[in-house]
C-alpha cells in the first residue's frame, strides 16, 4: 500500500505551489461551472474551474469578473484544443440526419454548419482574464500562446489521456500533467495522479 503520510505530504506541496488551501478541483466541464460553484469553492480553499469551450470571449471575460467579485480564491479556465476543420461529406451527413431523426426531432441540414467560437480569440480572452491557471484539454496550446502565459506567471495544466500525450505536454511547457482516465466522463481532474505526474517531469518541479 501506498505511504499515506507520504501522499499527503505531496498534496500539501501541490497545494501551496498553486495557493490552494485544500485539495479539492472542480472539473472544468463546459456549460456545467456557474460562477457561484467555484466561488464558493474558490472561498472554501479549493480551486473553481470553467470549462470555456462553448464560450465567446466576452462571455469568457464576464465569467471571470463575476466569480472575483463574489471570491478572491483560485480559479482555472480551460479550453478544449480544437481539431483541424473536418472534411465534409454531404451524402453521409444525410445518412447520420435520418439516423438519428427515428430517434427523435427531424435534424435540419443546417446542423452541420455550426460552428465553436473561434479558439485564438478564446485564447486572448484568457490571457485577459488571467486567472492563476489556465487548463487543456484534447490537444495542446500553440507555442506561442504557451510562451505568453508564461510570460504573465499564468500555470498551463495539460489533461491528457495517454503516456504520448502527456510525454508531448512535458516537452511543451505544461507545468502540470493531468491524468484522465477513460471513466473520467466530466472531465475531472484528479489531484494524486497530477502531482504524481508532475513529480516525475524536472523541469517543473
Amino acid at each position: 500500500m501506498p505511504n499515506r503520510h507520504s501522499s499527503l505530504t505531496r498534496a500539501d506541496a501541490f497545494c501551496q505551489r498553486f495557493g490552494l488551501r485544500i485539495p479539492i478541483l472542480l472539473g472544468p466541464m463546459a456549460g456545467a461551472c456557474p460562477p457561484s460553484l467555484s466561488a464558493a469553492i474558490a472561498t472554501a480553499g479549493g480551486l473553481g474551474a470553467c470549462g470555456a469551450l462553448l464560450m465567446q470571449p466576452a462571455a469568457i471575460l464576464a465569467w471571470a469578473a463575476e466569480l472575483r467579485t463574489a471570491s478572491n480564491g483560485v480559479f482555472q479556465l480551460n479550453l478544449w484544443v480544437p481539431d483541424p476543420s473536418p472534411q465534409r461529406d454531404a451524402q453521409q451527413e444525410s445518412a447520420v440526419r435520418a439516423f438519428l431523426g427515428q430517434w427523435g426531432p427531424e435534424v435540419p441540414a443546417s446542423a452541420g454548419d455550426a460552428t465553436p467560437p473561434d479558439f485564438a480569440a478564446q485564447c486572448e480572452a484568457l490571457l485577459e482574464a488571467a486567472p492563476q491557471i489556465v487548463s487543456s484539454v484534447m490537444g495542446l496550446y500553440p507555442a506561442d500562446f504557451v510562451r505568453r502565459l508564461k510570460q504573465r506567471g499564468i500555470s498551463w495544466w495539460a489533461n491528457v489521456s495517454t503516456v504520448a500525450e502527456a510525454r508531448a505536454a512535458e516537452e511543451a511547457g505544461a507545468d502540470v500533467v493531468v491524468a484522465q482516465g477513460m471513466e473520467a466522463g466530466g472531465q475531472a481532474f484528479s489531484l494524486p495522479v497530477a502531482w504524481r505526474t508532475l513529480a516525475t517531469c524536472p523541469s517543473v518541479t
